[in-house]
Formats: structure tokens, sequence, C-alpha cells
């Protein structure tokens, strides 16, 4: 690690797919928790992932449509806005308050769908 500059950047060389160095810079604070913050989004992802699998995985056995909107409420809710969050983040179809508007229409409807289930019962 080089260390910080004036304006809170940080570079880290690690070791490439070929055996060579490569330069990686973190912006807004230091290297462990840009990758701790990484690691835990990703655990927030396959959790979520696994929640809307159970879902799935139970209405494919029963059948019933309370549980087919759970699982598309719950896949609104949480995977999807943090697929949105990765794949817009990394393109240039969208600005930041484009994207923050576009994942938190989709956080509300999985919400909304939810909470009809929830309220029909």
């Amino acid at each position: 690690m080089t260390g910080h500059t004036a304006t809170g950047h940080a570079a880290v060389r690690a070791l490439g797919a070929s055996g060579d160095l490569a330069q990686i810079d973190v912006v807004g604070g230091a290297a462990p928790t840009a990758i701790v913050a990484i690691v835990v989004f990703f655990v927030a992802v396959v959790l979520s992932i696994l929640v809307t699998y159970r879902y799935a995985t139970g209405y494919l056995r029963t059948r019933e449509r309370p549980l087919l909107f759970l699982t598309v409420g719950m896949l609104l809710l949480a995977p999807a806005p943090m697929f949105l969050r990765l794949f817009l983040g990394n393109t240039a179809v969208l600005g930041a308050t484009e994207r923050t508007f576009v994942v938190n229409v989709s956080k509300l409807c999985g919400l909304l769908v939810i909470l009809a289930v929830v309220h029909r019962q």
C-alpha cells in the first residue's frame, strides 16, 4: 500500500492474473474498508438470492398464489436493486440520481407487493 494522499485516495498493488502488478485506486477511504464493504455487499446478495429461492421453491411445491407474489416482492425488494446497482453503477446508462431513483422504485414495488400479500390474508 502506498498510503493516503491529501485528497483521500489510497493506491494498492495487487497481483494480476498474469502475475504482474496491477494498480487499484480506492477513493473515499482506506483499502481495507472498501474490501469489507464489497464482501458485505456480496454476502447480502447471496443471502437475498437464497431467501428468494426459498420462496420460489415453496411456490413450486404448493402452487399457492400468495407465495408467488411473495417471491416477486422479495425479488424486487432485495436481489433486483442490488443487481441494478451493480449494473447501472458500472455502465454509463444513467446518472447517480436516476440510478438511485430506479433502485428505489424497485424496492418500493417489492414492498407494495409484499404488503398486498400480507393484507389479503
